[in-house]
């Protein structure tokens, strides 16, 4: 009897999402992160739960309308998933190579039922996302823009991004601050993602996270918008000629401060880092590059407003650095522009260090020998220039 109850209650629930059947739709996004020579991820949010998939073929004039074409889903443990919050990963492609995309999903009407879905109509929820490509690490030339510290701006971040073009960069980094704080998941997206929607559906954004993204109620969902090779805020990639390492400096102040309330376990996290990041500046993948660029919002200077995080990291993550050979380090936080040369001012720092303002953009090109570098206002005005050799 008790079977009997629960197949007439599915049959009714089906029945009545039958007669108003919810269409799949994207609430924010996509953006692609996590790129690499073989694959990406496609990352994006839907109001409904969704079983969705990626569709991929090659930048190469050919029709999508392909039954052949490779579906990818978001798996776990063998069981494909259908959420709100989707990170789809993308694999088997070739290094350097333009591909198209585009996502196709169905809404789960009803999954009350263990043994049963109540889908809606499956459908096209985007149309076919062109320009982004993989990376390459024979590549002869890098090239990425970096923001940072935009703390919710949304017209400052428009303004700073509205002329760059996907087939001029290999990927946008956001260095940190983009909002002020993660109340709520959907204002992190929509500050994070949203004024530059266009460009960063098609072109891999690299993600550095600042210290203010990691306060708020919802600060705990904020890996499940981002994805890299490492799982982790930390991690290491490679394009052509130059090694990126990706550091997260955490909070900066003490995790005794009351600010936090007892919730601050940074010097923790930030110690199994410095664990990983000895490691990791011993890979292949960043010896053999000829330059080697670290990001991370807060920078490695005691010089300068040297509050606790920033001088725990010049006293524990900087050493590594110097011996590690790295060229630069790129970073924000300190809302105005401050270039360090190797050794400047009493500083420790082997290498030279820029700290981009809040309200200027770095474009960046990395070559075999030379590093070129202009900050561009949001007006699009060169402020300054920069050139690092061999």
């Amino acid at each position: 009897m008790k079977r009997i109850l629960l197949s007439l209650a599915a049959i009714l629930a089906c029945l009545i999402c039958l007669a108003q059947p919810k269409k799949a739709t994207i609430q924010y996004g996509p953006w692609v992160q996590n790129v690499s020579e073989t694959g990406f991820t496609v990352i994006f949010k839907t109001p409904e739960p969704t079983l969705a998939y990626v569709e991929v073929a090659p930048e190469d004039g050919s029709s999508m309308y392909n039954s052949d074409l490779p579906r990818f889903y978001e798996t776990i443990a063998g069981r494909r998933v259908h959420g709100t919050i989707h990170r789809i990963r993308v694999s088997g492609l070739q290094p350097g190579t333009p591909y198209r995309y585009r996502i196709v999903g169905k809404v789960a009407l009803d999954d009350s039922y263990a043994y049963g879905i109540v889908w809606g109509p499956e459908l096209k929820i985007t149309g076919d996302i062109s320009g982004i490509k993989t990376l390459d690490l024979n590549a002869k030339e890098c090239r990425f823009s970096v923001v940072n510290d935009i703390h919710c701006k949304t017209g400052r971040y428009t303004s700073l991004t509205k002329d760059l073009k996907p087939e001029d960069m290999d990927f946008f980094v956001m260095n940190g601050d983009m909002a002020s704080y993660v109340n709520s998941l959907d204002t992190m997206i929509k500050y994070t993602f949203g004024p530059a929607k266009e460009l960063l559906q098609s072109v891999p954004s690299i993600y550095v996270r600042g210290n203010h993204e990691s306060r708020g109620r919802e600060f705990h969902l904020v890996p499940g918008i981002f994805d890299s090779p490492t799982g982790e805020f930390y991690f290491l990639f490679r394009q052509g000629p130059c090694a990126f390492l990706v550091l997260d400096g955490g909070e900066d102040k003490t995790d005794s401060s009351g600010e936090y309330f007892g919730t601050a376990d940074f010097d923790s996290y930030r110690r199994t880092e410095l664990e990983w990041l000895k490691k990791a500046v011993e890979d292949p993948l960043f010896k053999s590059a000829p330059w080697r660029i670290a990001l991370i919002h807060i920078p490695t200077i005691s010089h300068f407003t040297p509050w606790y995080a920033q001088q725990w990291l010049c006293d524990n993550m900087l050493p590594v650095l110097n011996e590690a050979g790295v060229d630069l380090m790129l970073s924000g936080h300190h809302h105005k522009y401050i270039y360090t040369a190797p050794g400047a001012e009493g500083n420790r720092n082997a290498f030279p260090i820029l700290v981009n303002s809040n309200t200027d953009r770095l474009d960046c090109k990395v070559t075999e020998g030379r590093i070129d570098i202009r900050v561009v206002s949001e007006d699009g005005k060169e402020l300054h220039s920069l050139s690092f050799k061999k």
